[in-house]
């Protein structure tokens, strides 16, 4: 048995005879150069006489352009030896090559040390992200205006407080398990602050607790990106209340009492779980050839992530309303309606 090897065979190609070559690249390789660093080479072969062809060719032989520091320093003597008004159009490269020429946007920032990724975030600069489609922006605006004069130029109580208030509603995605498992981690961070729910979530044995956390994340990072909230320490909102004393105390409405330091504060608000399809079924063998069905359940959840302006704003109403009942009374001095005179039995 035989073991075939493949031959391997040195083609060397031939030396030119052509006229209109110059004899310093009579040892080049005839092979199609692809590449803009070999398209100079050919640069000046219509004038075979003259003396500037000759020694660009020798430049270009002896030179290594594979080698990037080479390669800088030749194009650097090309840009400088040949001016804009005297350079070859008939050059298919020559937009690559003039791509390599520094503009002077980008050698002032090269001098200034200053770079796009430091500057600072502006109005003009971020509208592609904070008002990706303002004509359908207007056309919303428009449309308000039109109901607010309509209702002549007056304000309802939810417009007003989503004025002053914000807000985010984030559902998740399906989740595979079930709604009666799920509503016990809904309520768990029912009314805490967002912080101190991911801990709940982080340090819960249940194993959707790693899915809730993850989405409670996400709402919080999307509160903060998308509606501002929670910023309070950085746009100089929670200095009055950290100059005060004693800190604000409200009675939620589990009946307990909170300090609230910081009023743009995020907590959830509201949480609840909703019943999606079933993902799938399986059939469950039973005992004297039964069966049954087994079926998969999803569900998701979805928080109500609110600053503590609102709660503060709840307290201060509820306190209002306590004072304008006025004093409890045993006997009032009221109407009284309904009063019969035999038993409804």
């Amino acid at each position: 048995m035989s073991l075939r090897l493949a031959a391997r065979r040195l083609g060397l190609p031939a030396a030119t005879s052509s006229p209109y070559l110059p004899t310093s690249t009579a040892l080049l390789p005839l092979q199609q150069q692809r590449t803009k660093w070999a398209v100079n080479i050919f640069k000046g072969w219509s004038k075979t006489g003259s003396k500037s062809a000759d020694q660009a060719t020798g430049d270009i032989v002896n030179a290594n352009l594979d080698d990037p520091k080479s390669r800088k320093a030749y194009i650097a003597q090309q840009q400088q030896s040949q001016s804009p008004s005297t350079s070859d159009s008939s050059n298919i490269f020559s937009d690559e090559i003039d791509g390599q020429k520094p503009s002077d946007a980008t050698a002032a920032q090269q001098e200034t040390g200053q770079t796009q990724a430091s500057e600072s975030k502006t109005r003009a600069n971020t509208a592609l992200v904070t008002d990706p489609d303002p004509r359908s922006r207007i056309r919303w605006q428009r449309k308000k205006v039109i109901q607010m004069v309509r209702r002549g130029g007056h304000l309802t109580r939810e417009e007003r407080i989503a004025m002053t208030e914000r807000s985010l509603t984030h559902k998740s995605d399906w989740i595979p398990t079930s709604t009666k498992k799920l509503v016990m981690l809904a309520r768990q961070i029912l009314g805490k602050n967002v912080e101190d729910a991911i801990a709940q979530m982080q340090w819960s044995k249940k194993k959707m607790a790693r899915e809730v956390k993850y989405h409670l994340e996400e709402a919080r990072d999307l509160a903060v990106a998308q509606r501002g909230m929670g910023l309070g320490a950085v746009n100089g909102e929670a200095d009055a209340a950290k100059k005060n004393a004693k800190p604000i105390k409200i009675k939620t409405k589990d009946g307990k009492w909170l300090e609230i330091k910081d009023p743009t504060r995020m907590y959830v608000a509201e949480s609840w779980v909703g019943k999606g399809q079933w993902l799938g079924k399986e059939i469950d063998y039973k005992g004297r050839g039964r069966m049954g069905v087994i079926k998969h359940p999803k569900a998701s959840i979805t928080v109500v992530l609110k600053e503590e302006k609102t709660r503060l704003r709840q307290h201060k109403e509820l306190e209002a309303k306590k004072e304008a009942a006025g004093p409890w009374v045993h006997h009032p001095n009221r109407a009284v309606h309904g009063q019969r005179p035999y038993y409804s039995w």
